[in-house]
Parts: C-alpha cells; sequence; structure tokens
C-alpha cells in the first residue's frame, strides 16, 4: 500500500510541473553598452519546434508565458545585428515560475541614417512645417532590389539600416512639393559613407563612426521645398563660355540632374531660360540666349524629357544679378555670374497616371542603358563554325527578302521560315525618317499592313530567347509591346 502510494504521489508531481506555465521576463541591448533594441523578434523554441514568438518593445522589453520544460532555445534576430542564439533553463526560475533574460546582440558592420522631414526654411529663423504623410521608397543599386516602399509615412523622422558595401537610393515624395533623392554610398567606390542629395550630417562622420569604422549613428535634416507656379531655380554650374552656345563640359553634369528631377516630379511643366552678360550688343545678347536655352532643352528631350513639359527662352542681358551692366568695369568673374540658366515652374499638372515606385523607375533607367547599349540589336553569340554563318544568314536572307536583310548575328539553332521580333509601335500612316524611333532603334523593321504601318524591333530564332529580352528589357521601356512572329517582309498571325 505505501508503494502504491508513492507511485501515485510521484506522478502527482510529475503531471503538476508539466503543467506548470513559465514566464520568460527578458530584454535584448546592444553589446558594449549601447543601449536597448528595439522591435527584437524573439522565438521560444523546443529544439526545433517554436512554442512562441513575441517582439521586444521600444524599450527591449519582451516578455512571454510558455509550458513548463526542462530548457528553451531563444532564437534573437533584429535587422541591424546579428542573430543570436542562447539557452534557458528551467532550474533558473523564479518561486513565481519565471525566468529572467539579459540578451546582449552584437551591431552589425552598417549605420542607422535618422532622417527629419521638414519644409525648407526662407531664413534661419523661419518655423518650418513638419513633413508627414510623405511617400518614401529605398532602393538598393549594389543589389538592383527594392529595400522599403512607405506609402504614407506618418512621422516626419525616419530611419533607415545602411550596410556595407552598399549604394542606395532614397526618394521622398510629397504632394505640392519638390521629390527630394538621396543617394547613400557605404563603403563602396571609395567612400566610407558618403551622400548626395543630402545636407550637413550629424555628428561628423570621422566624430561618429567606432568600432574601426564598422558602425555608427548619423543624423541629418531633409528640407523639401514646395512646387508651385512661378517658382525660379538657379541651376548651379550651367554655364557658357563668353559669346558661345554650347555647354561647357560641367554643364552637363548638371542636366543629367535637372533631367532626374523633371522625371521624379511628372507633375511639373517649365520654362528654361538662359541669361548673358550685359558685354555685346543687346539684340545679339538675346538671340545668343535663345540658342543656349534651346541648346539645353534639346539636350533634355534626347534624355527622354517630354518636349510639352519644357520650353525654352532666351533673356539675353535684360536681368542682371549685379551692378555689372554697359559702362561698369566688372571682373570675369563678376560677369560669368551673369551667364546663367534659370528653371521657372509654369505650371503643376497632377497626373491621372499611378505613382511610379523608385523600383519601376529604376528597371526603366536599367532597360534604357541596357537597349542603348545592345543598339536594340537582340544580338546573341554564334556558336556554329565560320564556314556555315554565311551560309546560315543567305538562307535567312534568302526567306526574309532583300529588303529586310538581316545584318545582326542570329541565335544559336536551325534557320526556321519565321523569326520572332517585338512589335513595339503601330501607326495609321508610315512615321517619317526622322523620327526618334528610327534613331532610337537601329535595327527597326517597318511592315506596311491593311490597317497601317507596325515597327518591330529584334531578330531570334527561339522563343525562349525573345521571351529573355522582351521581359527584361523591352517590356519595362514598352509596355503595349508584344512578341510578334515574322516572314518574309510580314508578321506572321
Amino acid at each position: 500500500m505505501r508503494y502504491i502510494s508513492l507511485i501515485i504521489l510521484m506522478l502527482s508531481a510529475f503531471f503538476t510541473t508539466n503543467g506548470q506555465t513559465i514566464i520568460i521576463d527578458g530584454y535584448t541591448y546592444e553589446t558594449g553598452n549601447r543601449g536597448f533594441i528595439a522591435n527584437a523578434k524573439i522565438a521560444i523554441m523546443d529544439g526545433e519546434e517554436v512554442l512562441k514568438t513575441t517582439i521586444a518593445d521600444k524599450e527591449g522589453h519582451f516578455v512571454a508565458s510558455v509550458s513548463s520544460k526542462e530548457k528553451y532555445t531563444l532564437h534573437l534576430t533584429s535587422e541591424l545585428h546579428e542573430d543570436l542564439k542562447m539557452q534557458v533553463n528551467t532550474t533558473d526560475k523564479t518561486d513565481d515560475n519565471k525566468i529572467f533574460v539579459k540578451a546582449a546582440m552584437r551591431r552589425l558592420p552598417g549605420y542607422l541614417l535618422d532622417l527629419t522631414m521638414a519644409e525648407s526654411r526662407s531664413s534661419e529663423d523661419s518655423i518650418v512645417d513638419a513633413i508627414t504623410d510623405a511617400r518614401i521608397d529605398v532602393f538598393n543599386n549594389s543589389t538592383f532590389e527594392e529595400v522599403l516602399v512607405e506609402e504614407h509615412y506618418a512621422d516626419p523622422n525616419f530611419s533607415l539600416p545602411l550596410f556595407k558595401g552598399n549604394h542606395y537610393t532614397i526618394l521622398i515624395r510629397k504632394e505640392g512639393y519638390i521629390a527630394k533623392r538621396i543617394e547613400a554610398f557605404v563603403d563602396v567606390e571609395g567612400c566610407i559613407l558618403c551622400f548626395e542629395g543630402l545636407g550637413s550630417v550629424r555628428p561628423g562622420v570621422t566624430e561618429n563612426l567606432s568600432r574601426n569604422n564598422q558602425i555608427g549613428v548619423l543624423l541629418a535634416n531633409v528640407s523639401l521645398e514646395r512646387a508651385f507656379s512661378g517658382k525660379t531655380i538657379v541651376l548651379k554650374d550651367l554655364y557658357y563660355d563668353f559669346g558661345k552656345a554650347f555647354l561647357r563640359p560641367g554643364a552637363k553634369k548638371e542636366l543629367n540632374k535637372l533631367t532626374r528631377m523633371m522625371k521624379d516630379n511628372p507633375e511639373i511643366k517649365v520654362e528654361l531660360g538662359a541669361h548673358t552678360d550685359s558685354r555685346g550688343d543687346a539684340e545679339k545678347n538675346k538671340k545668343l540666349s535663345k540658342r543656349r536655352a534651346e541648346n539645353a532643352v534639346k539636350y533634355l528631350t534626347a534624355k527622354g524629357i517630354d518636349p510639352e513639359r519644357i520650353i525654352s527662352f532666351g533673356y539675353g542681358e535684360s536681368q542682371l544679378r549685379n551692378e555689372c551692366k554697359d559702362g561698369v568695369s566688372c571682373s570675369e568673374e563678376k560677369h560669368s555670374y551673369n551667364r546663367r540658366t534659370e528653371l521657372k515652374f509654369l505650371d503643376i499638372v497632377k497626373s491621372s497616371e499611378p505613382v511610379k515606385s523608385l523600383k519601376q523607375m529604376k528597371m526603366f533607367d536599367k532597360a534604357e542603358k541596357e537597349m542603348e547599349e545592345l543598339a536594340f540589336g537582340g544580338q546573341v553569340k554564334i556558336e556554329e563554325k565560320d564556314s556555315d554563318k554565311k551560309a546560315d544568314k543567305d538562307a535567312v536572307d534568302d526567306k526574309l527578302g532583300s529588303k529586310d536583310k538581316i545584318d545582326t548575328p542570329l541565335a544559336t539553332g536551325k534557320i526556321k521560315d519565321i523569326i520572332y521580333k517585338v512589335l513595339i509601335r503601330e501607326s495609321a500612316t508610315a512615321l517619317p525618317l526622322d523620327d526618334d524611333l528610327f534613331k532610337t532603334h537601329v535595327d527597326l523593321v517597318e511592315v506596311k499592313t491593311e490597317t497601317g504601318y507596325k515597327y518591330l524591333i529584334g531578330t531570334y530564332l527561339e522563343m525562349d530567347q525573345i521571351k529573355e529580352y522582351y521581359n527584361n528589357t523591352v517590356k519595362v521601356a514598352y509596355p503595349e509591346s508584344t512578341i510578334v512572329k515574322y516572314g518574309n517582309g510580314q508578321i506572321i498571325e
């Protein structure tokens, strides 16, 4: 009887222990006592089984209750820190079944960029509004991946982890303001940490780095300028030599920035106005400034800016910015200050088109660059013997007719009666030979049909090959384009 009672007592103790609840109460903090870690994710595990997950609060505190086990494994993860696995045992519990945990996580090599967004100041003493409800896109150019998209970011403060060996683009957009683009280079291209499009960074980079330039926290203000009709911006470094209308070499860099700004702000229409100094005949100066403005606008439209969005105007010497008028002796530096180009906002038109993400912009830019480098030839390396190449090309020429002979290499494969191309445009009438389409695509083929004219690019023998070319390059630039079969100078339905 005593033996049976002992067994019952042991079983009762076993079930009581295993029916208990254990409370795990802990804090996450950075090694070296650098502060608590907010939003760390904690998985409480029994072997490979996840019993419960929780997230640390802004003070790094977390708490979770789990069924009683002999021991647990805690797996902690944080975007800025190395993963941490640690074991805790029930032998360390308190009388009220609590286990207290301190989890020290090591910081990954990189930086935390803390941005404060506000309207630009008209003076140092002016009070400005914080920018809220902005759209924020972040793209990693090194990995060509989208990092973050916040369509309506409610807070004026924004933090972004920057990891070593990466080039980031940050695009901040808010209705009624000029979009702000920031480039961040983190231990790439000779920069430990470099920014473009961002003002002062606090503390200074050298003052703020620690652990042999491995980690750091940087603070910066982002100022957004209001966009309104009549706003004028003087384009820096967009100057001309005396009496000349062509751009200085450094001016193209400034125009490239302007191209980017126009693409980031598709709703604005602008005037690009050129100004001269007071030397020379006033009427000739006006004509000279007109040619300067026209040359700058031509450069922008060649870069893809819609001609409907920008006009040129030559002001000559009518709007000098200093005292250097006729009869006043001035230095060359002062005269050059008047030889400037200004951008004036003419209208702000809200587009009905959906807002493009930064990723879409980057993909389009990549496609444009690739198509420019390849001249849209759709060229693929031939693996046949040299003796076979001419025979194959002649065979294809015979099938397609002399008008549409292929001058580009063909993909590996047998010669077929048909090839594949991409239809990029249709027109009721034939396009003039000076149309931009002919300038852009060296392999453009025009096909006359019963309903008008169709324009094709690319030359491929296999559907799989043209699909890759189409999806990765052409479709981005021409969303409405389609793949077609082509032979004997005609599209084969």
